[in-house]
């Protein structure tokens, strides 16, 4: 299967030890991880890390508006998914943010089913445009990944209906 994931997470080194382990216990998977080359946050700037990279490819894709959590995301990512045909595009981002609204659009044009990864334990309301980014994410995407029972009930309430 060739799975594509976006993650800005995955410039830490750290957090590239999932990867890896991952690939390494399905070897069947064509794993290729998009990241920017930094993330610029309250610290400075926070370069990309090639700290555990066996097993997949970790590529790097320009990020506009680097350092907005809500309103960054990859220009280029069309092109690189066009590249790859990947059969399932993992978005590491919030349901309600720009980078996921884009690459969930993007991906489905390109006939990839897709799904995001969420934290957010806490029912809140957002203002439009992150509303509407969030309502939309919610109707079209495949698949939903969340880190607590708290976070699947918070999405479940907001309307996700699928797996």
């Amino acid at each position: 299967m060739r799975v594509v994931m976006l993650s800005k997470a995955c410039i830490v080194g750290a957090y590239q030890r999932k990867l890896e382990a991952l690939a390494s216990l399905a070897p069947e998977l064509e794993l290729t991880v998009l990241v920017p080359p930094y993330w610029q946050d309250e610290r400075g700037r926070i370069p990309l890390e090639r700290a555990h990279t066996h097993g997949y490819t970790l590529r790097v894709l320009p990020m506009r508006f680097n350092g907005q959590f809500h309103l960054h995301y990859y220009p280029d990512l069309r092109a690189a998914l066009r590249e790859l045909r990947p059969q399932l595009v993992h978005i590491d981002e919030e349901p309600y943010n720009l980078a996921t609204y884009h690459a969930n659009r993007v991906a489905r044009h390109l006939g990839a089913r897709t799904l995001w990864f969420s934290w957010q334990n806490l029912h809140r309301r957002y203002p439009p445009p992150f509303s509407w980014l969030e309502r939309y994410n919610l109707r079209h995407t495949d698949y939903a990944l969340v880190g607590s029972q708290t976070a699947a009930a918070v999405w479940r309430a907001k309307g996700y209906r699928g797996p």
